[in-house]
């Protein structure tokens, strides 16, 4: 078995960046709410609660919609959708069809900006970033997907342990321990959906993945990085629980507003006489006009119809889309479901509690820093998702990626003063 040192090779600063620690260890837990680190921290996550009290912990603002992959291009690229162009369970304008979530990325990812400036990245499950800065069979930019948490952890570790690791039916041996490693989990996510974001499942998965995260961490003490690595831990979105469908109701609204209207889903086009077309996610849908809904006194009748409206939370049209950096796919409005209403097939409500996300009220995710270049026990400044790829890359020296809007989160460093 042959060791790497993490010095051996790092290339110079990039002129005006930050300190250069390394590596980065990027954790990202799909779906993780705050409220579930709020009840759980203390006593099922002894090693996230380390890092946190030797660190800073926060609250981040995802971007709209509080999608996976569109906040997870944010998390990646530094910028808002309206950037990156990642939008999901849109009505696609160049198709004319509904479609789902997909890695369309017109911004330069993290992978690709440590890639451009001599860096080396390893990421294990972190999807996004798959032939967007790291690939298959790349040693300097190696991606790999474990079936598992604890597969994308083992895969950590033995890169930490100077080991080959299997990427794309090979044995790879990066040339030197990698200056960012993140390393994925969905498995939250998909429990909050099936079962609500009090499932009795949650806290027993969480601490399988923080006893990943100490595997994960005694690795990095093992090689001797433990002193040099900084973490990043982080989520995409929260969870909110839901029991009842309300797309009967805007649809019957709809059609007693005199609006021909249809819910798609993934794949479907609508009819040429649709005047108001639906797409949903399911805590919120777009709402797109056509024919004489697209009208100055179509539009306007819809938008009163939809804040008359007492089951949603929200309705945003198309200047305060564009306000919060929403995608231009997102459409002509966004209406946001009240609890415990969904926009959800209605044969699927069976009062049962199931999880949603993608409103505001979602859009919040635990963010927690720590390790070397950290100032322990800051106070985070209002954090955004867009803010991490900045600051990874302040932590590892180089500029952040090319189209990045956030801001390093200099508040949380050593290097500048509290």
């Amino acid at each position: 078995m042959r060791g790497t040192s993490f010095s051996a090779g790092a290339p110079s600063r990039a002129a005006g960046a930050g300190p250069a620690a390394g590596p980065v260890i990027l954790i990202d837990w799909d779906g993780v709410d705050p409220g579930y680190l709020d009840r759980h921290l203390d006593s099922r996550l002894p090693h996230l609660r380390s890092l946190a009290a030797a660190g800073v912990r926060g609250v981040a603002s995802c971007t709209y919609k509080a999608v996976s992959n569109p906040n997870r291009a944010s998390l990646a690229t530094g910028a808002r959708p309206a950037v990156h162009g990642n939008a999901a369970y849109v009505l696609h304008p160049a198709t004319g069809r509904a479609t789902g979530q997909t890695r369309r990325l017109a911004a330069e990812t993290l992978a690709q900006s440590l890639r451009r400036q001599g860096r080396t990245v390893l990421a294990a499950g972190w999807y996004i970033v798959w032939s967007k800065g790291a690939a298959y069979g790349d040693p300097g930019a190696l991606y790999t997907q474990g079936a598992t948490w604890e597969e994308n952890v083992e895969t950590v570790v033995r890169a930490l342990r100077g080991r080959p690791v299997r990427s794309g039916g090979r044995r790879l041996e990066p040339p030197r321990p990698p200056d960012l490693i993140a390393a994925y989990a969905a498995d939250i996510d998909a429990i909050g959906h099936r079962e609500g974001p009090w499932s009795g499942r949650i806290p027993p998965r969480l601490a399988e993945l923080d006893a990943g995260l100490g595997r994960i961490l005694d690795a990095a003490r093992a090689a001797g990085a433990r002193d040099r690595a900084a973490f990043v831990v982080v989520s995409d979105h929260g969870m909110t629980g839901y029991t009842h469908s309300l797309e009967p109701r805007v649809l019957e609204a709809l059609a007693e507003a005199g609006f021909s209207a249809r819910r798609l889903h993934s794949g479907h086009s609508p009819d040429p006489g649709t005047e108001v077309v639906l797409t949903a996610s399911p805590r919120t849908a777009n709402v797109y006009l056509r024919g004489g809904a697209a009208t100055e006194e179509g539009r306007a009748r819809v938008e009163a119809m939809l804040r008359g409206l007492p089951e949603l939370e929200g309705v945003r049209n198309r200047a305060e889309l564009e306000a919060l950096g929403a995608a231009p796919a997102e459409g002509d409005f966004t209406i946001e479901a009240r609890p415990p209403y969904a926009f959800v097939d209605p044969a699927r409500a069976d009062g049962r509690e199931r999880g949603g996300h993608s409103s505001l009220r979602e859009g919040r995710a635990p963010l927690i820093l720590s390790g070397a270049g950290i100032a322990p026990g800051r106070r985070l400044d209002a954090p955004r998702i867009i803010d991490v790829a900045p600051t990874i890359s302040h932590l590892l020296g180089v500029r952040a990626p090319s189209g990045a809007e956030g801001r390093v989160l200099t508040e949380a460093l050593l290097d500048t003063p509290p």
